[in-house]
């Protein structure tokens, strides 16, 4: 009778434990809470983000991310919950596969295309400057020399006064 006592009060002692050992330790609960927020844009203030979004249902969405941190819960599995219950277009960083994948290749693709194009655009005027002043090197008539003498003459008078 004794050693069922013993049991039976080891086993209740157990399970009192029980939820004290899902908790996790609350720096490292509040380190997963903060990277769940910072992943997440506000429904309750448009263009912001949760984390700086001042109304009173972001304050008590923040407490219940802070709440799942704090039971365990990981920092991606925190935003995919919120996301379940408030829609994907709250999401601030968009994903890595599937459509969201766009969001990642498609600004750097754009980015080095530009400026491909702008070294190619820039060797070109290059050339077209070689070839303008090649063109240009044909000797000067006398009529022509005279008239360039003339307007370096009053550029230099002009500049004087």
């Amino acid at each position: 009778m004794r050693t069922m006592r013993f049991a039976l009060l080891a086993f209740v002692l157990a399970l009192a434990a029980a939820p004290a050992s899902a908790q996790v330790p609350a720096a490292q609960a509040t380190k997963v809470a903060d990277a769940a927020i910072g992943r997440l844009r506000s429904p309750f203030c448009p263009g912001l983000m949760l984390e700086v979004c001042p109304s009173g249902p972001a304050e008590a969405l923040r407490d219940t991310i802070r709440m799942m941190a704090a039971r365990g819960m990981p920092a991606g599995a925190i935003v995919e919950d919120v996301l379940a219950r408030h829609g994907e277009q709250w999401r601030a960083v968009p994903r890595r596969s599937g459509a969201g994948l766009w969001a990642w290749v498609l600004p750097p693709a754009v980015l080095l295309l530009g400026l491909a194009f702008i070294w190619r655009r820039m060797r070109k005027m290059r050339g077209e400057g070689r070839e303008a002043a090649v063109a240009g090197a044909a000797p000067l008539s006398a009529a022509e020399r005279a008239e360039l003498d003339a307007a370096l003459r009053d550029f230099d008078r002009a500049g004087a006064a």
